[in-house]
């Protein structure tokens, strides 16, 4: 069981961040120690990615964690989260630079990227989408309520009795922040290991997301992208490649995230940076801004035969 004391100035310091890193890590650790058939909700997604993982890559990991141990290889393998670094890319190459010269870190980022492409990325879209609206759900409660009620509905066995938050871990742990910032990181990839990380002044905790309930759906359409896709993706970034490819004809921010499947937010940033860059451009007819590619983005399009 996790303690945590949480002192008047941590309790106003509250905020969260999801991590692609922490759901690859949770999703890995779930195959690894559910080694026959996983339990619901993870079922047929654990079938699917053993069935397409290829042998060398499942051998390596499973050696990465057995060697140093499940909980020790998610301890050693996540960073606290960033907005910053919102990207496996990011989050990999800032959990190299942490780990320099250590033996866990060219060897296993590297590893770590191969599993995310084959187990995470197919459903990555859904996924932040879900996760993205449970930080503005709790985010709004925070803001609305305060952070002792945001802290009593967060659920899955995690509870709050001032001035302590405890959650189930694999050992008894207890930590006083005493100014320390708490960062909570939601994650649908939550049950079979609770990941924990103390680093400086922050410490960092995941915690079942809504979203978890409605995992089967989050990964039941895998989309394959094509060789010319992962060309555009490379470029520009996959989510910034998928809404490029929808600006085709004129639409809008809300049309983009509904067929994508992605947060309006997300969507917002990515057609900001397109527009600002001259590969959209964009009109506001009446109540609506409309958005559609610029002579730029489809010579981009068309140099990569798109």
């Amino acid at each position: 069981m996790i303690n945590i004391q949480v002192d008047d100035e941590s309790l106003k310091s509250i905020r969260l961040s999801f991590s692609p890193l922490w759901e690859t890590i949770g999703s890995l650790v779930i195959l690894t120690r559910y080694r026959g058939i996983a339990p619901s909700p993870y079922t047929a997604w654990a079938r699917n990615v053993r069935d397409r993982m290829p042998a060398t890559l499942a051998q390596q990991l499973s050696e990465s964690v057995r060697g140093l141990g499940v909980n020790q290889f998610a301890a050693h393998s996540v960073p606290i989260p960033n907005p910053a670094r919102n990207t496996i890319e990011a989050e990999l190459w800032h959990f190299q630079e942490q780990q320099g010269e250590a033996r866990l870190a060219p060897q296993s980022a590297k590893q770590l990227q191969q599993y995310w492409d084959l187990a995470v990325a197919p459903y990555w879209t859904a996924i932040r989408s879900s996760l993205e609206e449970e930080i503005l759900f709790r985010g709004r409660t925070l803001a609305v309520e305060g952070s002792e009620s945001m802290l009593t509905e967060l659920g899955g066995r995690v509870t709050w009795a001032p001035p302590r938050l405890t959650a189930p871990y694999h050992r008894d742990l207890d930590v006083a922040l005493d100014g320390s910032r708490l960062v909570l990181v939601p994650t649908v990839f939550a049950a079979a290991r609770r990941i924990f990380v103390q680093d400086g002044q922050s410490v960092a905790m995941s915690y079942q997301a809504r979203g978890t309930g409605h995992f089967q759906v989050l990964t039941a359409h895998a989309r394959e992208p094509s060789v010319r896709e992962d060309r555009l993706a490379l470029l520009l970034g996959k989510g910034r490649a998928q809404v490029i490819r929808e600006l085709r004809v004129p639409t809008t921010t809300t049309a983009v995230a509904q067929s994508l499947g992605m947060a309006k937010s997300t969507v917002s940033q990515h057609l900001a940076v397109l527009a600002a860059t001259g590969v959209v451009w964009k009109q506001r007819l009446g109540g609506q801004v409309f958005y559609q590619l610029d002579a730029s983005g489809v010579a981009l399009l068309r140099e990569l035969g798109l």
